[in-house]
C-alpha cells in the first residue's frame, strides 16, 4: 500500500463541466522530499484523504469606541487562565446599577492548531460542561493519538459530522484561553532559560576560579617543602 503524508495549502475547488470537483493543493518545495515517487503511483487510484486546517478562526468581540477587547484574560502562576471582570462593570456590580450597553464589533482571528491542542492537553483548558454535551477535549486527545473522527463517534452514537463541528466549536471557544497561555507560557520558557544561563555562567565562573587557587596551594606548599629541605 503506498503512503505518503504532507501539510499543502488549499488553494482553489474548482467545479469541472462533468461535475466532478477538482481540489488544487499547494506544498512548499521541501514538503514532498522523498515522496513524489509514492505519489506518483498513486495517480489514478482511489485514495482515502482527510483535511483539517491547522489553524483555529474564532471571533473576538471589540468595544467599538475604544477598540478594545471586551474580555480579557489573565494567568495564575499554575498556568490557570480566568477572565478579568472590567473595572466599570465590577464598579457597576457593586453599586448595584445596570449595565452600561456598550456598541461592540466583531473581529476575526485565527491562531496555530499546535497551540489551541496543547493547551487542551495540558489538561488546563476548561470543557465547559454546560454547553457541550461530550469530553471534547477527551475526545481532541484521543483523536491526536491516531484514533479516527468515525470511531469516536460511533462510541458516543452520534455522527462524524457532528463531532467534527463540536470539536471545531470548542476550540475556537478556548483559542482566545490559549493564546493567553501560550504568552505566558512563553514567559516561563523564557525565565527558566535565563536562569540556567545565569546558573552556567556561575559555574564557568567558579570553573576558572579553582586551577587558580589549586595553583596558590600548590605554590605554597612548593615553599614549604624548599624552607623544609633548606633547614
Amino acid at each position: 500500500m503506498s503512503y505518503a503524508e504532507f501539510n499543502p495549502v488549499v488553494k482553489k475547488v474548482n467545479l469541472k463541466a462533468d461535475g466532478k470537483k477538482e481540489i488544487v493543493l499547494e506544498i512548499s518545495d521541501t514538503g514532498l522530499d522523498g515522496k513524489l515517487d509514492t505519489l506518483a503511483k498513486m495517480i489514478g487510484c482511489t485514495v482515502q484523504c482527510a483535511i483539517e486546517s491547522q489553524v483555529v478562526n474564532f471571533n473576538i468581540t471589540l468595544n467599538a469606541q475604544t477598540n478594545e477587547p471586551l474580555k480579557t484574560y489573565k494567568v495564575d502562576n499554575k498556568g490557570i487562565v480566568s477572565e478579568v471582570e472590567p473595572e466599570v462593570e465590577q464598579l457597576e456590580a457593586n453599586l448595584g446599577l445596570p449595565k452600561e450597553k456598550v456598541k461592540t464589533v466583531e473581529e476575526k482571528q485565527e491562531i496555530e492548531l499546535a497551540v489551541v491542542d496543547e493547551f487542551i492537553s495540558s489538561g488546563l483548558a476548561p470543557q465547559f460542561e454546560t454547553e457541550f454535551a461530550y469530553d471534547i477535549p477527551q475526545v481532541i486527545k484521543r483523536k491526536n493519538d491516531g484514533e479516527t473522527y468515525m470511531k469516536i463517534a460511533n462510541e458516543l452514537n452520534i455522527s462524524s459530522g457532528t463531532i467534527v463541528e463540536l470539536v471545531d466549536q470548542y476550540r475556537a471557544k478556548v483559542a482566545p484561553l490559549a493564546e493567553k497561555w501560550k504568552e505566558w507560557k512563553d514567559s516561563q520558557d523564557e525565565k527558566t532559560e535565563a536562569r540556567a544561563e545565569a546558573k552556567k555562567e556561575e559555574e564557568e565562573e567558579l570553573d576558572l576560579s579553582v586551577p587558580k587557587e589549586v595553583s596558590e596551594e600548590k605554590s605554597e606548599e612548593s615553599d614549604d617543602s624548599t624552607e623544609d629541605g633548606a633547614a
